[in-house]
């Protein structure tokens, strides 16, 4: 309710603003005046409902905006909304073992980082401050768990077989055995405009891996006999099993498919051409690329982006200098 005072000559003095309509008047017989048009302000993301990928999204997307500057209050409450759904979901992921470390101490430092920047403030309210301490012991605490001695023997990579992604069974006559060895690696992107830009749910992924299957399998111009990719990494950073690695793939395209011979292809989730990929998917790609290259003795000049067979945009420009730089 919005209060103002106004001079009369007699009678009451107070004129009440509600609901945008003037209440009281110094004189019986005067006309009401019209209210004046209020512009409203972006109320921000919605605080209510569960914890979300997409709730983190639409907040550190609306922390990039010039609204939130004007709104102070509501944006510190934000910003510990988000690092403490960071820290929530990498202690998540670490639980199941579905994350390579590497990624989720690219969100935990994220996290870590943003609550000590709000205590730097010294303009939080005593219950924000608690918040910003609580979260930021528990982001130390996650990443010194993933503390490895210099000593100790290097982890098996972390990949998500296909039982757990609920891969269908593949058809073994419409695929090709692999000949020899693996010699090259070729790097895609999905260009999945729906997959989830900052991380999502392995159940979420899981879904987009079954469609690009049965894409792949059922579609007329395609008929294959499984999904096209060897390995799959989502936005989160979860690698996953594509096609086994005893078949050839169905990535690389050429006459009769002759750039997919002992070529092993790896997929990242999402549409690239115009936002690059998420820290903890190129960490991934970059430990991945990393264990392929070491058990198969390929050389880094042998790493491919798909553009360079077909000449397509994928993997759009973000993978494509990455390609580049890492030869």
């Amino acid at each position: 309710m919005q209060v103002r005072r106004c001079r009369a000559s007699r009678g009451v003095s107070l004129v009440l603003v509600l609901s945008g309509l003037f209440v009281a008047c110094s004189s019986p017989s005067a006309i009401p005046a019209p209210a004046p048009s209020v512009a409203v302000e972006d109320p921000g993301p919605d605080l209510t409902g569960p914890l979300s990928w997409q709730k983190l999204e639409h907040i550190e997307e609306w922390l990039q905006t010039p609204e939130s500057q004007r709104s102070p209050d509501f944006r510190v409450e934000l910003e510990l909304q988000l690092h403490e759904g960071r820290v929530t979901f990498a202690q998540r992921d670490a639980e199941r073992a579905n994350v390579p470390d590497d990624s989720l101490r690219v969100r935990l430092e994220a996290a870590r980082d943003g609550f000590r920047s709000l205590l730097a403030r010294n303009a939080l309210m005593p219950g924000q401050s608690a918040r910003a301490q609580i979260g930021l012991r528990a982001a130390d605490s996650l990443l010194a768990s993933l503390v490895k001695p210099a000593s100790a023997v290097k982890p098996a990579l972390v990949i998500i077989d296909r039982s757990r992604w609920g891969a269908a069974p593949p058809a073994p006559t419409r695929l090709t055995p692999l000949k020899g060895a693996w010699s090259r690696i070729t790097i895609h992107h999905s260009a999945e405009e729906s997959s989830d830009g900052k991380g999502g749910s392995l159940e979420d992924s899981a879904h987009t891996l079954r469609l690009i299957q049965k894409f792949h399998m059922e579609d007329p111009g395609h008929r294959w006999g499984d999904i096209g990719y060897h390995f799959l990494i989502d936005s989160g950073g979860r690698i996953f099993e594509g096609r086994e690695l005893r078949w050839q793939g169905a990535h690389a395209g050429g006459k009769d498919g002759m750039y997919n011979a002992q070529n092993v292809g790896v997929c990242l989730l999402g549409d690239f051409r115009v936002r690059p990929p998420t820290p903890a998917a190129m960490k991934s790609l970059e430990l991945l690329i990393a264990d392929l290259r070491e058990k198969h003795k390929i050389a880094a000049s042998r790493v491919y982006a798909h553009t360079e067979f077909t000449g397509s945009v994928c993997p759009g420009p973000f993978l494509i200098d990455w390609v580049k730089k890492h030869r």
